[in-house]
């Protein structure tokens, strides 16, 4: 042990002397703009400069003794040629910002540091800051700095971090997109798909790449990284108006680390991909920029513009991460296997799609669900409605502004009023209006939930069809037309029960 300062300070100075000069330079490799970058005069820089997804990074070593400083900058070198820039200065900065265990790690014994772990990191330091320091352990051992040696990797990989939960958001259920919001993000698309079909210049270029953006996201729960990787070499369009990605795994292992793999954007919106295409390759060619990336956005950026568009759709802040998760689920409740869900999230294994199932309802809380019946499934579209129309108000209507129906051979009328008239809907009558801002619901809670009596057993043919595929868009449809007529039964009754109240 040692017991003083100046012992201190004479053991760093040895290991320091030990190590010998750094190299006069270093590079790593920058995987987002596929270009190596090199630190200049790493021993003589206080500051270096890291680029990396489209942004820049400082490592700041001016506060460190001269001795520390030396071994720090042996320390991050070693670091940065085993991990990519991203990872290597979140290592590097956790620990600079909290050195304590790091220093006492250059002067004691394995033995000894592995008390120390056990008493003062594992109990009360973060996760993360655990990982950051047995990365940085793990490069003193491949430097032979102070007591440890290349042989003693496997002792510090055995040094436990602190229990976390990384997916406790999704066991809560906090991370979910209401049923609601994940309509109004579909709604919002399919209304900007009738727009460019019909007005393609009224929409803006910015707005276009936005929604690519969210549809990958929405559909595919890929993350900000993978998304702004995508070039425009990887989006392909075919004669029959399908779109197909090209898109690229990360967080993988080995040489699955550089694997990509082919999405097929849904139909309905390929429009969107396609009218943004065109304009981005009539952009570029009168542009000195030379950029590949199909979104000209790194990462960061491309997390607040996905959260900002949420939040204008939704009015709720959701973020990639959030549909992401919801993408997931949406597909473990459908009934998909361990192994097609991995490989749709592009998981290095099928351990991480468990939580998945763990938090997925049975075969029977799936027919509930669709038939909007579960207790467990409380979390109802919460469709906001300021007015309803009574029906005299929905006679004395054009006819064509009464809506009606017969979906899946089942007549419907009577429902309520559309703004705009049947005849200019792009959508389908009866079952897309409960989910639509434009509708006018009949102030009568009894004929919404009769709708709804009426359709069930059509929902019960697709269950034993479909295998519960929430991907088939009429069992999507009329699950989410059940909540939704249900919700606006439930705010009209209570709406009539406080009109009461207060006449008495």
């Amino acid at each position: 042990m040692i017991h003083s300062t100046s012992e201190f300070t004479d053991k760093i100075a040895v290991i320091a002397t030990e190590l010998g000069r750094l190299p006069s330079s270093f590079r790593y490799y920058d995987d987002f703009y596929e270009q190596f970058h090199s630190i200049q005069g790493p021993e003589y820089s206080d500051r270096w400069e890291i680029q990396f997804d489209g942004e820049k990074v400082r490592l700041e070593f001016k506060d460190l003794t001269y001795d520390l400083k030396s071994i720090f900058k042996h320390v991050a070198v070693d670091v940065f040629s085993r991990l990519d820039p991203s990872g290597a200065t979140s290592v590097c900065n956790g620990v600079l910002k909290n050195s304590e265990h790091f220093l006492k790690a250059l002067i004691l014994r394995p033995e000894e540091f592995r008390d120390l772990w056990i008493n003062e990191v594992q109990p009360s330091q973060t996760w993360g800051y655990a990982l950051s320091l047995r990365t940085m352990i793990h490069s003193l051992c491949n430097l032979s700095a102070g007591f440890w040696r290349p042989e003693m990797r496997p002792y510090v990989t055995q040094l436990k971090s602190p229990a976390r939960d990384i997916y406790k958001n999704v066991r809560s259920g906090e991370c979910f997109l209401p049923l609601d919001h994940q309509s109004l993000l579909i709604d919002y698309l399919d209304e900007l798909t009738d727009s460019v079909g019909t007005a393609p210049a009224s929409q803006k270029t910015r707005q276009l790449r936005d929604a690519c953006i969210l549809i990958i996201a929405h559909q595919y729960g890929c993350r900000p990284g993978q998304i702004a990787r995508i070039k425009t070499t990887d989006v392909r369009l075919y004669e029959n108006g399908t779109v197909h990605l090209s898109i690229p795994l990360l967080k993988q292992r080995g040489s699955e680390a550089q694997r990509r793999v082919t999405r097929r954007v849904k139909y309905e919106w390929c429009p969107i991909f396609i009218e943004y295409t065109a304009r981005r390759l009539q952009n570029k060619a009168g542009s000195t920029k030379s950029t590949d990336k199909y979104f000209d956005l790194p990462p960061k950026r491309l997390s607040v513009t996905l959260r900002d568009l949420a939040e204008k759709i939704t009015g709720t802040r959701w973020s990639p991460t959030d549909l992401r998760h919801t993408s997931a689920q949406r597909l473990a409740d459908a009934g998909i296997s361990h192994i097609a869900l991995s490989e749709f999230m592009g998981h290095a294994t099928t351990l991480s799609a468990n939580v998945y199932f763990d938090t997925s309802p049975t075969q029977a809380e799936r027919v509930n669900q669709a038939l909007a019946i579960s207790s467990v499934y409380s979390a109802v579209a919460e469709v906001a409605r300021t007015r309803t129309i009574d029906k005299n108000s929905l006679l004395r209507r054009p006819p064509d502004e009464q809506i009606g129906g017969i979906p899946h051979g089942v007549p419907i009328s009577g429902i309520g009023s559309c703004s705009i008239g049947q005849s200019m809907c792009s959508k389908n009558p009866v079952m897309s209006c409960y989910t639509c801002r434009k509708f006018l619901p009949l102030s009568d809670a009894t004929v919404h939930e009769s709708v709804v009596d009426s359709l069930r057993p059509v929902v019960k043919e697709f269950a034993n069809s479909s295998r519960f595929n929430e991907e088939s868009p009429a069992y999507t449809q009329l699950r989410r037309m059940f909540e939704a007529a249900l919700q606006i039964a439930q705010e009209i009754r209570s709406s009539n029960i406080t009109i009461l109240g207060n006449l008495e």
